[in-house]
């Protein structure tokens, strides 16, 4: 594959959606099995050999959980960053490590072996200024300790309308406005 993959991805392939390159991505490879010939395969095609050898290999019983891992430490502000981008993480993990399970379609945080947050993955092609994602719910535990992060803390802006006119209520109180 590894010899493969240069010479597919010359091909330049103009697709929309995600879904469009795999299939696209799908015929390249199945064409290069049918055409490329190995001689560590007695002149087989690739296709011919796999064939072949199918009837030998092992059955797989549970679902391929295709996804690359990296471990790291969460920030004092409660975000790790992966592909210029920072994603949010409860307030309980600021300053420790976690395992990031990257995904095509999302980001799954991991700590002691149980995921603790989940956020779509954001790609950024362009090199364009890094997206922060926040989850509000993430820093309920700073809100309490540290009150006054409810009127400026950004995530705070991403709070549901009910939270929003409670926030607003209790800004409106004695000492709410400092």
């Amino acid at each position: 594959m590894r010899d493969t993959r240069s010479i597919i991805w010359q091909r330049d392939p103009r697709v929309k959606t995600l879904e469009e390159l795999n299939e696209w991505l799908e015929v390249q490879c199945l064409l290069d099995w049918q055409s490329h010939k190995r001689p560590q395969y007695r002149d087989m095609t690739i296709e011919k050999m796999w064939l072949s050898e199918r009837s030998h290999l092992m059955k797989v019983t549970a679902p391929f959980d295709s996804f690359t891992e990296q471990s790291k430490r969460v920030s004092s502000t409660c975000l790790v960053n992966f592909d210029r981008n920072k994603y949010s993480v409860p307030a309980s993990y600021a300053n420790r490590r976690i395992s990031l399970h990257a995904y095509p379609d999302s980001i799954v945080l991991v700590a002691e072996g149980q995921p603790i947050a989940e956020h779509q993955r954001i790609f950024n092609p362009r090199h364009d200024p890094p997206y922060i994602v926040y989850n509000w719910r993430h820093y309920l535990l700073v809100a309490q300790r540290k009150p006054d992060s409810i009127r400026n803390g950004a995530p705070f802006h991403l709070l549901p309308e009910s939270f929003k006119h409670l926030q607003s209520i209790l800004l409106q109180r004695l000492g709410g406005d400092k």
